[in-house]
């Protein structure tokens, strides 16, 4: 798993009432499709119970990594402050793809990390991962999907893409700051989706469309999980209690990160094709997530192979299917 330098270079049951007022619900053919605009209160109060930063909200911008790394390179913000937009015109993803969605069809976040001293390096590509198993969750209990885990950073449902997961490392003064970004498809049209293997909310009938509930469950989950992370200085592969008693939380476990994570992988277990940059494919049985965050991989001879996410082009199941 890698984060690079300055980074798009290259990566709980329903929340409080107060995020599920506005609730809205996938487009029909009968009712027009609405997009509301964020609501910056709701939101603000989220991030205020659970500690977080300061959140900024753009009309559009080009892509909110790059928003955020300039605000950190200006005067570092509080720690998981979060900078949003309506409209993100160039979003990026892996090996510097770019995308772009319709005004308020989706959500793009980006969250800043200042981790403490005693955070061990070795910890800070974890957090991509960290905030894809908080949109899995958010997905899978407020929206109601099916959603998993792509390695390494695809969040997807019914086999289809309906997130990406990118993380970014910003060098300050202080020490190096994490950028993680998501770009989750809400209600994007299966004609305004770039490619037949994206998906969106209201494509896979999710139960809301509300962005803010959405954004705000996101949040919340994120900054559970990392406070727990906290506690064991970044080891992903320590148990502590991830989980929380509070409102809009779920069920506290005894696990390690790479457990929480491996648990809503679906790659794991697949006949997986990993695409390498020389062309050449090392095809095997995606066995399990290793200490580093490495996909371990049993080919037909059975040798193993650690692939990383920074090694590779694309991984798609041996059978043609997207995930």
């Amino acid at each position: 798993m890698d984060i690079e330098e300055n980074a798009e270079d290259p990566s709980l049951t329903a929340v409080n009432k107060e995020l599920s007022s506005a609730e809205m619900t996938a487009p029909t053919d009968a009712a027009p499709l609405q997009r509301a605009a964020l609501d910056p209160a709701r939101l603000r109060q989220m991030m205020a119970e659970t500690r977080m930063g300061e959140l900024w909200i753009s009309e559009q911008t080009g892509s909110t990594n790059d928003d955020l790394a300039t605000r950190i390179k200006s005067a570092p913000p509080a720690n998981l402050s979060v900078e949003t937009t309506e409209h993100q015109r160039s979003g990026h993803g892996r090996l510097g793809r770019g995308w772009e969605t319709p005004a308020r069809s989706s959500l793009a976040s980006s969250i800043v990390f200042r981790t403490a001293p005693s955070f061990e390096q070795k910890g800070l590509p974890w957090l991509s991962m960290l905030c894809a198993v908080a949109m899995v969750h958010t997905l899978r209990e407020d929206a109601g999907l099916d959603a998993g885990l792509k390695w390494p950073n695809d969040v997807v449902a019914e086999g289809k893409k309906v997130c990406g997961v990118l993380a970014s490392l910003v060098m300050t003064e202080q020490g190096p700051l994490v950028v993680v970004g998501a770009g989750l498809n809400v209600s994007t049209t299966a004609a305004e989706l770039p490619v037949p293997t994206a998906a969106s909310m209201a494509t896979l009938g999710a139960k809301t469309l509300d962005r803010t509930l959405l954004l705000g469950g996101y949040l919340r989950r994120v900054a559970h999980l990392y406070r727990s992370f906290e506690q064991v200085n970044g080891n992903a592969n320590l148990a502590v209690r991830y989980g929380t008693s509070a409102p809009g939380g779920y069920p506290e476990r005894q696990l390690s990160l790479r457990e929480l994570v491996s648990e809503v992988m679906v790659s794991l277990g697949q006949q997986v094709d990993a695409y390498l940059p020389d062309g050449t494919v090392l095809r095997g049985r995606a066995v399990e997530l290793d200490a580093d965050g490495s996909l371990l991989l049993r080919t037909m001879d059975n040798a193993e192979h650690h692939v990383l996410a920074g090694d590779i082009q694309h991984l798609r199941r041996s059978d043609g299917s997207y995930a």
